[in-house]
C-alpha cells in the first residue's frame, strides 16, 4: 500500500496513512485524523481540494466517481479521488489540503 501524508495550507503534516484503493484519499484521511471538510462529496465543489506536491502520478483523480469542476493541474478533490490499483506500495504521496 502506498503512504499517503496529509498536511494543512501551511504545509505541516496532520496525519499519515497506507492508502488502499478502494476507498478515497478523503474517507481514509478523515478515519486517520485529518478533519479534511467534505461537502458534496460527489467531486462537484471544492471543499475537499488537495494540492498534490509529491506523487500524483500514483492517483486516479475520479477513482471513486466523476469530476464535475475544473481543477488546477496539482490538484485533486480528496472525495473522489484514490491510489492506483496499480501503484508500488513503496512510492509517496503527500497533498496539502487548503481547508485544513
Amino acid at each position: 500500500m502506498v503512504k499517503v501524508t496529509i498536511k494543512d495550507n501551511s504545509g505541516k503534516p496532520i496525519t499519515n496513512f497506507k492508502a488502499t484503493a478502494d476507498e478515497s484519499i478523503g474517507a481514509q484521511a478523515q478515519a486517520n485524523g485529518a478533519s479534511i471538510p467534505f461537502s458534496c462529496g460527489v467531486g462537484a465543489c471544492r471543499s475537499c481540494v488537495g494540492k498534490v506536491t509529491k506523487g500524483k502520478e500514483f492517483l486516479n483523480p475520479e477513482a471513486i466517481g466523476p469530476q464535475h469542476i475544473s481543477v488546477e493541474e496539482d490538484e485533486v478533490l480528496t472525495c473522489i479521488c484514490g491510489v492506483k490499483t496499480d501503484a508500488p506500495a513503496n512510492e509517496e504521496i503527500e497533498i496539502e489540503c487548503e481547508n485544513l
